[in-house]
């Protein structure tokens, strides 16, 4: 023990003074227990929060920063306290950091970054530096005393400094091992993701159910709900599925032109304002372009708008949609090759059952609702369609209407719209508001199906002597309320199409039915009816026509003389594609 007081007493100047010698001790202890709190530790707030709180509390400082070197002589601030957090990755060029312990207020201002630190009234700056490649600097502001820095806290301080590099090379380790896992967990994701697509894709041979089911996948994995596809036919570009209000047939009506112009596209191209070659495509609403190519060679391209979150598209998403575009390209090929689906004919007797199953679902006979003029009607598209409309009377004030599209079609789409119909049979007894019906039904859509079945849903609830309603839009299309005079607004408060994803939160709208207003529903078999040109029915030929028909017709003649339009539209090939819902009601006193 003697030999060890001496040694300590010679390293420091021979003082020795009790109360000297008791506050190295202390910081002596104090030092081992923060090494011990910093070695315990892998997270990298938590070490930075150390780091500076100490010394602040300890000290009396009011501020402090960390910066880390991302590379040379460029340091990140990735810490502060007593600072604006508006401070964190911003980046300051420090070409001669200090490699010892230096009070910037005897600095004079010809560096920059020296300057900057004095604006942020930052006093002292300590080194941060690894034996490996780790660097980095902390500082501290003045003490609230006003009192300068002593050497022994400036010892102190470089002690900290150096027992903290350890831990915060650790922790920055340990962040970017968390960061490569979720970067790879992510990648995982995706390819089980695009697996259980190209699985679907591969099953599908008619062009437009490829492309229905690619609108159901960018709208699930991305949130992209706007965009085009165009495929090359004898050189040119040819539009052959839209997706979208934000593409309508007006807007791309010259569009064709322009890719004339446009450069070769071989990966996808994120779109800025000031890029000239894209800048028609950029003020038409697209923000991504992604080529769609077999063997290298370009044979159409998705024009992708703004996603439904508007955020921007990360370099993961543009490698996931450059996969999936090459996944469309061949199954799009395929189906031009075979020119058939494999929904052809199923078992006959399958196929009775399933027929029978859907009757039972679809009101036989409308209800004779008091003060209401009602009428629904379905044209399946094949024996057994993916539609599905219901009027469910709650009391003799209230009742519900709703109308429903599943994705696919055949037994898959009955069964799933069975159990549709089930559940909302069964959640309508209860007391539950609209919003928490259709959150249920979305839970168990999303719990017992697979990644490529959706339903597109919509509910109204209606007081039949007050002619208010309620009503929950989860991504089907906005039905039409008509008043007297004509005018008409959109229902679409609501949410997500059900089955997207778990636990989802939905709005509920409102509105009422005065005299002589209506309500009519329908599924996209009604505006995406094509004609022999491959245009499109659209909401603007609806529009016109419920404005010229809705005070004229009761429901029922007006849902039929609308199927007479739409036939006319399609030269008899109405159903060829899609399933045709409609349900109008109209309050008549």
């Amino acid at each position: 023990m003697p030999h060890y007081l001496n040694s300590f007493k010679a390293r420091h100047n021979g003082i020795t003074q009790t109360d000297r010698l008791d506050r190295k001790l202390i910081e002596l202890s104090a030092l081992f227990e923060i090494s011990q709190t910093l070695n315990s530790s892998l997270n990298l707030k938590s070490v930075l929060d150390t780091i500076l709180l100490v010394p602040m509390g300890r000290m009396m400082i009011s501020r402090g920063i960390v910066l880390f070197e991302e590379s040379k002589y460029d340091y990140k601030i990735v810490s502060v306290k007593g600072l604006p957090l508006s401070l964190i990755d911003k980046t300051i060029h420090i070409n001669n950091p200090p490699q010892h312990p230096m009070m910037l207020d005897t600095q004079n201002q010809k560096d920059d970054w020296v300057r900057v630190l004095q604006e942020y009234k930052i006093g002292l700056l300590i080194p941060l530096i690894s034996n490996k490649n780790f660097r980095g600097l902390f500082g501290l502001g003045q003490k609230l005393t006003k009192e300068e820095f002593l050497q022994d806290e400036i010892e102190f301080l470089s002690s900290l400094a150096n027992i903290a590099v350890q831990s915060l090379e650790n922790a920055r380790n340990y962040e970017e091992l968390n960061r490569v896992n979720r970067h790879l967990d992510q990648k995982i994701q995706e390819l089980n993701t695009l697996f259980e697509i190209g699985k679907e894709l591969n099953r599908i041979f008619d062009q437009q159910d490829i492309l229905k089911q690619v609108s159901y996948s960018l709208m699930g994995q991305l949130l992209i709900n706007q965009f085009f596809v165009a495929l090359k036919e004898e050189g040119r570009l040819k539009i052959i599925y839209r997706k979208g209000a934000r593409f309508d047939e007006e807007k791309l009506s010259h569009f064709t032109e322009w890719c004339d112009s446009l450069p070769e596209v071989p990966k996808p191209v994120k779109l800025e304002p000031d890029n000239e070659s894209f800048r028609s495509c950029y003020e038409l609403g697209i923000r991504l372009i992604v080529p769609l190519s077999i063997q290298e060679k370009n044979e159409g391209y998705i024009f992708i708008g703004n996603k439904m979150n508007r955020q921007d598209f990360s370099v993961s998403e543009m490698d996931f949609l450059a996969t999936l575009g090459n996944m469309i390209i061949i199954s799009l090929e395929n189906a031009r090759l075979f020119q058939e689906t494999l929904e052809k004919k199923r078992l006959e007797e399958e196929l009775n059952m399933a027929r029978n199953i859907q009757e039972k679902l679809l009101p036989a006979i409308m209800p004779d609702i008091k003060g209401y003029d009602v009428h629904g009607l379905n044209l399946p598209s094949k024996q057994v369609g993916g539609d599905y409309f219901d009027i469910i009377p709650l009391n003799e004030n209230e009742c519900l209407f709703t109308i429903a599209d599943v994705s696919g079609k055949g037994m898959p789409a009955s069964l799933l719209m069975s159990n549709l119909q089930a559940a909302l049979q069964t959640l309508a007894t209860e007391q539950y508001s609209l919003s928490q019906i259709t959150g249920k039904l979305n839970n168990l859509i999303f719990t017992n199906t697979s990644i490529d079945k959706f339903i597109t849903f919509f509910i109204l609830k209606l007081h039949l002597p007050s002619g208010k309603y309620e009503f929950v839009n989860a991504g089907h299309n906005p039905p039409y309320h008509f008043r007297q005079d004509g005018q008409y607004k959109t229902l679409d408060d609501g949410g997500i199409i059900l089955g997207m994803m778990p636990d989802v939160i939905y709005e509920t709208g409102s509105g009422q039915m005065r005299l002589n207003d209506g309500i009519i529903m329908f599924t996209d078999g009604v505006t995406e009816a094509m004609d022999a040109e491959e245009r499109e029915f659209e909401e603007k030929r609806l529009i016109h026509f419920l404005k010229k028909n809705f005070q004229i017709f009761r429901s029922e003649e007006l849902n039929k003389c609308l199927i007479d339009q739409l036939e006319k539209f399609t030269g008899g090939t109405l159903t060829k594609s899609d399933d045709v819902t409609i349900l109008t009601l109209k309050r008549e006193r």
